[in-house]
């Protein structure tokens, strides 16, 4: 979505302008959530995960939704997705394990909610800002529930089988769709008071942080992970 918003647009271009190609981008990367939450659903293994997996769906139904009427609202239109959007679809449907993709799903929500939190701030003048304020309250409630739910009971058990390797595939394709030198430019240009290196180290910390208590509950020193390093 950084990427999107920043591709081709002059350090000119007006606010306006941003908003609106970060609404339409939201619009695409809310229905890539909803479409991988509402697949993984039929194949929960208990009744923690569905409820954790529906809560997700029924959000991001709403959240795509009010993304696009601010659009149209504003730019009389939604910008179209893009390679970007379809690839990221793509490449989370590849995980072929349930338990790895369900991961995939809580990282990609995490830095989510982490992006929203300086749209919140960058956005206010606009309204759309106090729209990220919203939907930001329920992404973070996606990661919380999702996170539980790999920390503790079965789905802690179904985290220490997954093979290390898995583990690792499902945090190299959310990386490799989040660029954050460009989220660090794109907020810099939103709250010019803030450094666009420091917030990139900013979202590299809290993913970190996230990848830290899932290797953390595994616990068994798998070979692939004991050679995992940060890689963004």
């Amino acid at each position: 979505m950084a990427r999107l918003a920043l591709r081709n647009r002059p350090d000119t271009a007006p606010p306006s302008e941003l908003a609106w190609l970060l609404a339409s981008g939201s619009t695409y990367a809310e229905q890539v959530g909803l479409d991988v939450a509402a697949g993984l659903v039929p194949g929960c293994p208990d009744a923690d995960m569905k409820l954790v997996l529906a809560t997700a769906v029924a959000d991001e139904a709403k959240h795509s939704a009010v993304f696009h009427a601010y659009a149209r609202a504003v730019g009389g239109s939604v910008e179209q997705p893009g390679d970007a959007v379809e690839e990221l679809s793509r490449d989370l449907w590849s995980l072929d394990d349930h338990t790895a993709r369900f991961i995939a799903h809580t990282l990609a929500e995490g830095f989510a909610a982490d992006e929203f939190h300086w749209f919140e701030r960058g956005l206010a003048a606009d309204g759309l800002g106090e729209i990220y304020r919203l939907v930001r309250r329920d992404e973070s409630r996606h990661v919380a529930l999702g996170m539980s739910y790999l920390t503790r009971g079965p789905g802690a058990d179904r985290l220490r089988r997954l093979p290390g390797s898995l583990l690792l595939a499902s945090e190299q394709i959310v990386l490799r769709h989040t660029d954050v030198e460009a989220l660090g430019s794109l907020v810099h240009r939103l709250v010019p008071e803030v450094d666009a290196a420091r917030v990139a180290e900013w979202f590299r910390v809290r993913h970190e942080t996230r990848m830290r208590v899932l290797t953390n509950v595994r616990g068994d020193g798998h070979e692939p992970l004991r050679r995992r390093k940060p890689t963004i």
